[in-house]
């Protein structure tokens, strides 16, 4: 069912919910949404929808904060354009898998907060993020994020499931980035690192591996709140995520 407007708003916008969805009949909301003409999803466009298990949209560009947010049956989710995702964007989808998004450069807070079924995210050209954008990821365990350099605080906050992490172009590590990651074992940081919060380690466990190319004292604050955190200082990085050439 094709959309024929280039902005989706459901709050207000009789005009789209009357062409794919029914504010009236929620049980009529499509399982599935494709649409070539959208390119904009504004603020809690399809926020809420329970019923919607994927949505791609090849032409979006924008994503608005809480577009997606607590849609709890989502599990997909396509955007090959989007450059700019809102706060919140995608919080509280506890079913989302997958997550398709290349071009955006910038994660904002809480946009992934507590989707605990997300076990693999790929972000090619994200270079920063804000607070918290995987908060409570509880199943996350692959992150590819070959370009961030800096991110705000609590950037896998409760992330338990995470093992191990690769960050080839980090500059700083913010304050509680890996708290309470209970089953950490490894991270490795590229040759860029300058920076690491007192306490982006606390609640980690004991023995976690943490690989650093600067020697010991260079950078303050060890061991991070990592109490018994094994630190191998000038060490080259050789995480399986490579160094961007670019």
């Amino acid at each position: 069912m094709a959309v024929v407007e280039k902005t989706i708003d459901i709050l207000g916008d009789e005009n789209f919910s009357a062409v794919i969805l029914s504010k009236v009949m929620p049980e009529n909301y499509p399982v599935d949404i494709y649409d070539e003409a959208v390119e904009t999803l504004k603020t809690y466009a399809l926020g809420l929808m329970t019923r919607i298990e994927s949505v791609n949209f090849p032409n979006v560009t924008m994503v608005k904060a809480h577009a997606l947010n607590g849609c709890k049956s989502l599990k997909r989710v396509s955007l090959p354009k989007a450059t700019s995702l809102g706060s919140g964007a995608m919080r509280e989808c506890t079913l989302l898998e997958e997550v398709n998004i290349p071009l955006v450069t910038y994660l904002p807070d809480y946009c992934f907060l507590e989707d605990r079924a997300l076990v693999t995210v790929n972000f090619p050209s994200v270079t920063s993020t804000s607070t918290a954008p995987f908060f409570g990821c509880t199943g996350l365990k692959n992150v590819t994020m070959p370009r961030l350099r800096t991110f705000g605080g609590s950037l896998f906050y409760g992330c338990t499931g995470l093992e191990r992490i690769d960050l080839p172009s980090v500059v700083t590590i913010g304050g509680n980035a890996f708290y309470y990651n209970t089953s950490l074992e490894e991270v490795n940081i590229g040759p860029d690192i300058t920076t690491i919060a007192t306490n982006a380690f606390d609640h980690t466990p004991d023995g976690m591996v943490i690989n650093l190319p600067v020697a010991e004292g260079v950078i303050s604050g060890a061991p991070w709140g990592a109490t018994n955190a094994v630190i191998n200082y000038e060490t080259p990085y050789a995480g399986t995520v490579p160094i961007p050439e670019d």
